[in-house]
């Protein structure tokens, strides 16, 4: 069995760990009350990860790029390797244009853009329309990414429960069967 390499097991965890806290702070933030800044935190959490996740992304498909992932098992079917590789490449796109769309609605209001609440991070320079207009693209993408990320748990599941093969140790999780 082949695995990724240390370095995409650590990217791949840790970027998963920040998307679905993004994913979480983005759907619940309504829920958060504004008062004692309590809702201002959570969304200069949201916005400090986003950015990070756009940077992580880029050293991620750099790193894919330069490093040939494992090869999938000889027994995948050509409709298992296509929607795998279908599934990796939605993930890098929406990881890229979810967190870009929310920086481009930064633009609605006039509250600086900051990199967990110290560094200003310029703003695009859009204009508000444009901004509201990425606001949907953003609820939109967000939806997507949450989809995909449901996609991918069943795939897990899938090769958990019902294949019993070893292709989760891959990605770190597990020990190989013989």
């Amino acid at each position: 069995m082949t695995r990724y390499s240390r370095v995409a097991i650590i990217l791949h965890w840790l970027m998963a760990l920040m998307i679905i806290g993004n994913l979480a702070g983005g759907f619940l933030h309504d829920y958060v009350p504004r008062e004692g800044g309590q809702r201002a935190f959570v969304m200069g959490l949201h916005v400090s990860f986003g950015l990070t996740i756009i940077a992580l992304t880029l050293v991620r498909l750099g790193w894919r790029l330069a490093n040939a992932p494992p090869p999938l098992p000889a027994y995948f079917t050509s409709g298992e390797r296509l929607l795998a590789k279908a599934a990796h490449w939605a993930f890098y796109v929406a990881m890229l244009a979810l967190p870009l769309s929310g920086w481009l609605m930064a633009e609605r209001n006039e509250r600086p853009l900051l990199y967990f609440f110290a560094v200003a991070v310029p703003k695009a320079g859009i204009g508000k329309p444009l901004a509201e207009t990425f606001n949907e693209v953003h609820e939109i993408l967000g939806w997507t990414m949450l989809a995909l990320l449901a996609v991918h748990i069943i795939g897990i599941i899938k090769h958990l429960v019902m294949d019993r093969d070893n292709l989760l140790p891959r990605m770190g999780w597990g020990t190989p069967r013989a």
